[in-house]
């Protein structure tokens, strides 16, 4: 279960139409129009988020590791549930941005220290040891939540928000499961996602 202010935004674009083609290449896990995740960053961040508890719970409810990876699953496998929802979240992320764009707003010093105050104490042991990059990510990518809710306003942010799903092409790889446009959320195919590196006939973005 989301963290409720990521969640929020799932609720506010559920009921907006999606456009979602073309394609994009093999190396990305994540794309919202040029706007990439890598599958190597997106696999690391599957590790990350596993194996920090207090992480962990800052972006999801009640999930401890034994949700995440079925008993004598090997490492760097996951359930394919935890896959969709870090997907849906990096999805949730980079569309927040593109709002962000679209209303000519910037990130402030300000807006991301907020942010990191929130996460110090929800992190308190291990938010600054996280990899520099991710770190940075995750704070861009709440901080763009708060500001679109605090400067456009329950309403202006589920408009500005819809207008840039109902626009965007939106792409997950078929690795992690696909984009399911109707509820805003990616699907997980059956079974557990591969290791890193294991082999895999589908390795392609999947329009949704």
């Amino acid at each position: 279960m989301l963290n409720r202010r990521l969640a929020s935004l799932i609720a506010a674009v559920s009921v907006a139409g999606l456009a979602a083609t073309g394609c994009a290449e093999q190396s990305a896990a994540v794309r919202v129009d040029d706007a990439t995740v890598s599958r190597s960053d997106f696999e690391d961040q599957l590790d990350i988020v596993y194996e920090n508890d207090d992480l962990r719970a800052f972006l999801f409810q009640a999930v401890d590791r034994s949700q995440l990876r079925a008993e004598g699953d090997p490492s760097g496998s996951f359930r394919q549930e935890y896959v969709g929802a870090m997907a849906t979240l990096q999805v949730q992320f980079l569309v927040a941005a593109q709002a962000l764009e679209n209303e000519g707003l910037e990130l402030t010093d300000d807006d991301r220290a907020g942010v990191i105050d929130q996460l110090d104490q929800g992190v308190p042991d291990g938010f600054e040891s996280l990899p520099q990059g991710f770190r940075d990510d995750l704070v861009d990518g709440i901080a763009a939540f708060d500001k679109l809710q605090s400067e456009l306003g329950e309403e202006g942010f589920t408009v500005a928000v819809g207008e840039v799903v109902d626009a965007a092409d939106i792409e997950v790889s078929s690795r992690y499961g696909s984009w399911d446009p109707d509820q805003f959320t990616v699907t997980p195919p059956p079974g557990p996602a591969p290791a890193p590196g294991a082999g895999d006939d589908e390795t392609g973005l999947t329009p949704g």
